[in-house]
C-alpha cells in the first residue's frame, strides 16, 4: 500500500491516535512489577540511546547553540551526555529553583510517562482511562495527560486493579516493555541534524527517523509563514538521502531568511509519527567585513597563525595568514569581491612583516582577490596549472594577476625566517591544488584537501579530478613526504574545516579512498550534498564516507562524481588522451580483483628515482604532470644509495588491501612493512604482487646504483 494512502487512512486504522475515537481495549494491569528500579539518569539514558541523540560536544558546528546544563550534572558524570541531550531535546527540564535534574533519584512511573510522551510525540487520549485508579486522581496537567495517553494506548500498564503506581519507581523491565510496545506501534518522530534554533550562513539539514523503513514527508517555508501540515497538505515533499539545503543565494535581494520545516514519518502497519516543527535562521549578509582569530601566537620557533573569515561568503572558506620573524604568507584569496571588502587591506591590519600570497587552488571561493595583492605589488605564487586556468578566464583582473604571478611547484620551500613552509601539489580536487606544511611545528594548511568536517553544511569536497586508485597513490606519497626530514603532523587546517584534525583525520581521509579501491561500488553511497526544498536529488551522485559525521570530528566524505547506478569510471583504465600506463580497466566487472600493483614504495637509506606522473590531459596549454613520483604502473626504478651503503629498507604498499600475496626477492612481505635488503652497486631487488584474483601478477624491479 502506498505511503501517501497510509496518511489518509491512518485515522481509520489507528483510532487510538485520533480525538474522535475511544481507546482500544487493552490489558490495563499487571501483577507486582519485577526488576530493579531505574534512576532518573538511567531512564533518560535509555531513551537517549534509543533515539541516538547527538551530544553538542560531538559534532562540528560553528553556529550551534550555547548548551544548557543541569546544576547537578557535571562533565564526566555517569550518563551526562545522554542527560544533556534530553535537555537539549526538551524531553526533561531543570527544577525551576535549583536548576537540578537529580540523576540518582528514582524515576517515577508518572515521570516516565511524561518522558515517553514527549520523546515519541504521543497524542492525548480522547477518553479518561484512569478513573479506576485512586492514586491517579491526584495527577494534573501534563503528568495526568501523559499517564492517561500511555495507559489508554496500552503502552504502560497499571500496577494493580486500584493503583496505577504513579509514584512508584519504574523498573527496568517495565521501561523496556513500554519502549518496545511504543516502537512496535508508532513511527518514531523525525529528527534533524544539525539542531534547529540556530543562526548561520547556511544549513544542510539531515532528516531521519529511528523507525526503519519509514518514509519522511515534509513541507517548508522560507518567508516566516507557517508551512502546511504535511499530513493534510496537497503538496508535500518526500525526503531523499541527500541533505535539505537552506541558504540565502548569492546576489539575493535579502540578507536573511527564516526556514520553517514541518516533518513527519509514516510506515505501513504503524501509526504515523507526530508532526514536528523546526526553525532555522539563515543570515548571510551580502556585504560583511573580514574577521580574524589568532590561532597561534608567535614564538621564537613558531609563526603567528591567523584564521580569516567573511560572513558574506556563500561557502565560508577559511583564509590563513602565517607570519614568521622575517616574512608572512597569505594562503588563499577568499570568495569576497574586493568591491565589498578588500582582503589585502585587512591583511595589512594584521601583518607586522612583508608578506607574499599563495593561491591554494583556482576555485571561485578561493581565488577572488588575487588581483588585490598583485595590483599592490605583493608577490603571488600559484602552480603552473592554476596560472594557466586563471589566465584563460575572461576577467581582466584575473588575467593580469596570472601574468604577474610566480610559479610554485611540488617541494618548493617558502622561508619565513624562523620557520619554513614546504609546498606540495595535490591534484584530485583541482589540477593546481597545493598545501603548505610547517614541518617543525607540525602544522599543515590545506584549501580543499583532506575532506570537510563541517557537518552542519555538508560541504563534502569533490575529488573526481584524478582516478581514485592514482589518487590513493599520490595521497600516500604525500603523507610520506609530510613525514620526511623529521616532519610532524599535529594540526591540519582546511578551508572548509571549522575544527583542525590531526593524524586520525588524515587516516580517515586515506581510508575513504582506500575503500573505493578495495570494494568498488560496494563502498559507494549516495552523496549528502543538499538540494533546495523539492529540488532534484543530488544524492544520486557517488560518495565515499568514513566515520560518523555527527560524532567524530575526523569523519571524511569524498564526492567522487558520477551517478549512483550509472557506469563506474572512477578507477584507472587505459586511455589515449594522456600518458597513463595502466593496461587494465579496473572499473570493469571483477576489475578491483586484478590489482597487482603497488600504490607506494618507500626506500629508507636510498633515493627512489621517480618518473613523470600524468593524471589528466593537458589543459590551457599546461601539462597535468607531477615530476619525480612513484607510478603504480611503472615497474622499473633506479635506487641511488650513498657510497659504501650495505643495506636499505624497502617498504612496499599494495594498492589493494585484499592482495593474495607479495614478496621481496621471493620472501613474503606484508604491505607497509619494512624489509632490510643487502645492497651493492648493481643489486637488483624484485617485488612481486599477486592480485586478489590470485592470478594477475605485477613485478617491480629496483636497480641499486651507488653514488660516486
Amino acid at each position: 500500500m502506498m505511503a501517501r494512502a497510509f496518511l489518509a487512512l491512518a485515522a481509520l486504522w489507528f483510532p487510538a491516535y485520533t480525538s474522535a475515537q475511544p481507546a482500544p481495549a487493552v490489558p490495563r494491569q499487571v501483577t507486582a512489577a519485577r526488576g530493579a528500579a531505574m534512576s532518573r539518569g538511567e531512564f533518560v539514558a535509555m531513551i537517549a540511546d534509543h533515539f541516538r541523540w547527538v551530544h553538542w560536544s560531538e559534532y562540528n558546528d560553528y553556529a550551534k547553540s550555547t548548551p544548557r546544563h543541569f546544576s547537578d550534572v557535571a562533565i564526566g558524570d555517569r550518563h551526562w551526555k545522554q542527560i544533556e541531550c534530553a535537555l537539549e531535546e526538551s524531553i526533561v527540564e531543570p527544577d525551576m529553583e535549583t536548576q537540578a535534574f537529580r540523576p540518582g533519584a528514582p524515576m517515577t512511573r508518572a515521570e516516565a510517562a511524561v518522558v515517553f510522551a514527549r520523546a515519541f510525540g504521543i497524542r492525548p487520549a480522547a477518553t479518561d482511562a484512569l478513573g479506576a485508579f485512586a492514586d491517579a486522581q491526584a495527577l494534573a496537567g501534563e503528568p495526568r495527560i501523559s499517564v492517561n495517553a500511555l495507559h489508554a494506548a496500552g503502552y504502560m500498564q497499571a500496577r494493580s486493579a486500584r493503583q496505577w503506581g504513579v509514584s512508584a519507581a519504574i523498573t527496568r523491565a517495565e521501561a523496556t516493555a513500554a519502549l518496545a510496545r511504543i516502537s512496535s506501534a508508532l513511527v518514531a518522530p523525525v529528527q534533524v541534524m544539525p539542531k534547529p534554533g540556530t543562526t548561520s550562513n547556511r544549513r544542510s539539514v539531515n532528516m531521519t527517523t529511528q523507525t526503519g523503513g519509514a518514509t519522511i514527508y515534509y513541507t517548508v517555508s522560507d518567508d516566516r509563514s507557517e508551512p502546511p501540515d504535511p499530513t493534510t497538505a496537497s503538496k508535500v515533499y518526500e525526503a531523499t538521502k541527500g541533505f535539505l539545503l537552506f541558504d540565502v543565494p548569492m546576489n539575493a535581494a535579502v540578507d536573511a531568511k527564516y526556514y520553517t520545516l514541518k516533518a513527519m514519518a509514516v510506515k505501513d502497519g504503524l501509526a504515523p509519527s507526530a508532526v514536528r516543527t523546526f526553525v532555522y535562521y539563515i543570515s548571510r549578509p551580502q556585504v560583511s567585513p573580514f574577521t580574524a582569530r589568532l590561532v597561534h601566537a608567535p614564538t621564537a620557533t613558531s609563526p603567528a597563525v591567523w584564521d580569516i573569515l567573511n560572513d558574506s561568503d556563500y561557502h565560508r572558506p577559511h583564509t590563513y595568514y602565517i607570519e614568521g620573524t622575517t616574512r608572512g604568507v597569505v594562503f588563499d584569496a577568499g570568495q569576497t569581491p574586493a568591491s565589498k571588502a578588500n582582503l589585502k587591506t585587512f591583511i595589512d591590519s594584521l601583518a607586522t612583516r612583508p608578506y607574499d600570497a599563495v593561491l591554494g587552488h583556482n576555485n571561485p571561493d578561493h581565488v577572488e582577490q588575487i588581483a588585490s595583492f598583485t595590483e599592490a605589488g605583493i608577490r603571488l605564487f600559484m602552480t603552473p596549472q592554476d596560472k594557466g586556468s586563471v589566465a584563460a578566464s575572461k576577467r581582466p583582473d584575473f588575467i593580469a594577476a596570472a601574468a604577474a604571478s610566480l610559479p610554485i611547484n611540488d617541494g618548493d620551500v617558502i622561508d619565513l625566517g624562523n620557520v619554513a613552509l614546504t609546498a606540495y601539489q595535490v591534484p584530485g580536487h583541482s589540477h593546481g591544488l597545493v598545501i603548505l606544511q610547517d614541518k617543525v611545528n607540525g602544522w599543515v594548511f590545506g584549501t580543499d584537501m583532506f575532506g570537510c568536517n563541517r557537518a552542519a553544511t555538508a560541504d563534502i569536497t569533490n575529488y573526481a579530478g584524478m582516478k581514485m586508485d592514482l589518487f590513493l597513490s599520490t595521497v600516500q606519497q604525500l603523507y610520506a613526504n609530510l613525514r620526511k626530514g623529521g616532519g610532524r603532523i599535529v594540526e591540519v587546517y582546511n578551508a572548509h574545516n571549522d575544527v583542525p584534525v590531526g593524524m586520525p583525520g588524515l587516516a580517515y581521509f586515506e581510508a575513504a579512498v582506500q575503500q573505493i579501491v578495495d570494494r568498488g561500488e560496494a563502498a559507494v553511497t549516495p552523496s549528502m550534498r543538499g538540494t533546495n526544498p523539492g529540488g532534484g536529488p543530488s544524492a544520486l551522485q557517488r560518495m565515499s564516507i568514513v566515520g560518523d559525521m555527527w560524532r567524530d570530528k575526523n569523519w571524511m566524505a569524498l564526492w567522487i562524481g558520477g551517478t549512483m547506478g550509472g557506469p563506474a569510471d572512477y578507477l584507472s583504465r587505459p586511455v589515449t588522451t594522456f600518458p597513463t600506463r595502466a593496461t587494465i580497466d579496473y572499473n570493469a566487472p571483477g576489475g578491483i580483483d586484478r590489482y597487482a600493483v603497488l600504490s607506494n614504495l618507500e626506500i629508507r637509506g636510498g633515493t627512489l628515482a621517480g618518473v613523470d606522473l600524468a593524471w589528466a590531459p593537458p589543459a590551457n596549454g599546461v601539462a597535468n604532470v607531477l615530476r619525480n613520483k612513484f607510478d603504480p604502473w611503472t615497474y622499473a626504478y633506479d635506487v641511488t644509495v650513498p657510497a659504501a651503503t650495505a643495506s636499505i629498507d624497502v617498504v612496499p604498499t599494495a594498492m589493494s588491501t585484499r592482495i593474495a600475496s607479495m614478496t621481496i626477492d621471493g620472501v613474503a612481505i606484508a604491505s607497509r612493512k619494512a624489509r632490510t635488503v643487502p645492497v651493492a652497486d648493481g643489486t637488483r631487488i624484485t617485488i612481486v604482487v599477486t592480485a586478489p584474483d590470485r592470478t594477475t601478477t605485477g613485478t617491480y624491479v629496483l636497480t641499486v646504483k651507488a653514488a660516486p
